[in-house]
């Protein structure tokens, strides 16, 4: 079958169905198509600087959406359009103004220039796709928190300062509830960043909540860079450099147009290999340890704020009101515990002198233990599976033993999975 190229001349009124193949391009006039009606279009839809679409049904397409039309070319509030092919684009000389935009067909979606979702009521279903922002900034004009949908696509910002960040900002007004700004790394890692407002602020012009989030450099010298624009420095309060104890990850926040801006609960999200160094990263943190750590505009602010749960790998702050560039601190790991030998005593005198009263295996990593004692007739005379506690030379009813030789057994579990058993004998002395 010729392929062949819808060109619209003169203004229509789409029917129920519209089949176009390679391109649908729009060299200036309106198209309209009406409630119910399909546009499906097997490669790209091109809207020239004159054109528009009233689109209040359905437009498919499978490749690039190219818009230069000021207008923003569609009606900012009806319709939907489907990205639906594999590898797609939203580009152009001119933003364009979605009402509902659906990525999905697991092809990624990238933007190359800022563009506008969601109208008043609008949502960005991101159903499968990756959705990259490639230095651009995704603006959603729906003020609800539902606002932006997914199954399991996500929107990647991940570019650093030097390239310019890829941003969503969020046109909520003074609304209130939890947003979720879905962003992913660029291989795959679900890491939203969880907006929780529980007093609205106060809206002088469009108040919104811009997020980008971008990993750093995990070879570089020190760790942990490029820094965010406009910073010099990671130290902390004594000056120290800072980069082995922070996530290999910034987030950088800002509220605009409000007074006072809203009060909110923040979550980070982070990946394992951000706080560990199996990325080859130089980071020596507890990931438990893990807080927020907040740039006032000169200095990193002390103390750092926040709960960690490495369950989910998050770090959650309360009733936050400024927002401005972050990152993740910890502690270093304490120094590992050193095991030392497992040595069995030979003697111990329970005389009450305090030295030598208990008898015990002494070991700084045993997990677990079943410890018993003997008398020389073979009766059970002690017995315990409890690593902290030994034989003080009683039985089980308190009665102090005479002195002599007595048996033990021994079956423990060092930290590190190693199985040691031991049996022989202990002189009890008084």
């Amino acid at each position: 079958m010729k392929k062949a190229s819808y060109i619209a001349s003169v203004i229509a009124t789409m029917p129920a169905c519209l089949f176009a193949q390679t391109v649908l391009y729009n060299g200036g006039t309106f198209i309209t198509a009406d409630a119910g009606s399909i546009i499906y279009v097997d490669g790209n839809i091109n809207n020239n600087s004159t054109g528009a679409i009233h689109n209040k049904g359905d437009i498919y397409l499978t490749r690039d959406w190219i818009n230069d039309a000021a207008s923003g070319c569609l009606d900012p509030t009806t319709g939907t359009v489907w990205l639906y092919g594999n590898a797609q684009t939203i580009t152009g000389t001119q933003s364009t103004t979605f009402n509902n935009l659906n990525c999905e067909n697991g092809g990624t979606k990238t933007l190359n220039i800022d563009t506008y979702v969601g109208g008043t009521s609008g949502v960005l279903q991101l159903k499968s796709s990756p959705f990259i922002l490639n230095t651009n900034t995704l603006y959603m004009t729906n003020p609800s928190n539902g606002g932006i949908t997914r199954t399991s696509g996500y929107a990647v910002s991940e570019t650093d300062p030097t390239s310019g960040y890829g941003i969503v900002q969020w046109n909520l007004g003074n609304s209130t509830g939890n947003y979720a700004y879905p962003f992913g790394t660029i291989s795959g890692g679900y890491i939203p960043f969880l907006y929780n407002i529980t007093a609205a602020g106060a809206p002088s012009g469009t108040g919104n909540i811009a997020v980008a989030t971008y990993p750093t450099n995990v070879t570089a010298s020190p760790n942990n860079r490029p820094l965010p624009a406009a910073i010099g420095n990671l130290n902390d309060a004594s000056g120290n450099e800072s980069a082995v104890t922070c996530a290999d990850r910034f987030w950088i926040t800002n509220a605009n147009n409000f007074a006072p801006v809203p009060t909110a609960n923040i979550t980070f999200s982070y990946r394992d290999s951000e706080w560990d160094n199996s990325g080859g990263s130089t980071n020596t943190i507890a990931e438990d340890s893990l807080k927020s750590w907040r740039w006032n505009g000169t200095q990193w602010l002390n103390p750092t704020k926040g709960t960690d749960n490495s369950s989910l790998n998050t770090v959650t702050v309360s009733s936050v009101n400024i927002l401005s560039i972050w990152t993740l601190k910890g502690v270093e790991p304490p120094p590992p515990t050193l095991c030392g030998d497992f040595f069995i005593p030979n003697a111990f005198s329970p005389n009450g002198d305090n030295h030598n009263e208990l008898f015990k295996p002494r070991n700084n990593c045993i997990k677990d233990i079943n410890f018993k004692i003997y008398n020389r007739w073979g009766n059970l005379v002690f017995e315990t599976t409890d690593v902290t506690k030994g034989w003080d030379g009683s039985t089980p009813r308190g009665k102090e033993v005479n002195e002599g030789v007595y048996m033990y057994t021994i079956k423990a579990t060092l930290n590190d999975g190693a199985l040691v058993k031991k049996k022989g004998t202990v002189t009890l002395l008084k």
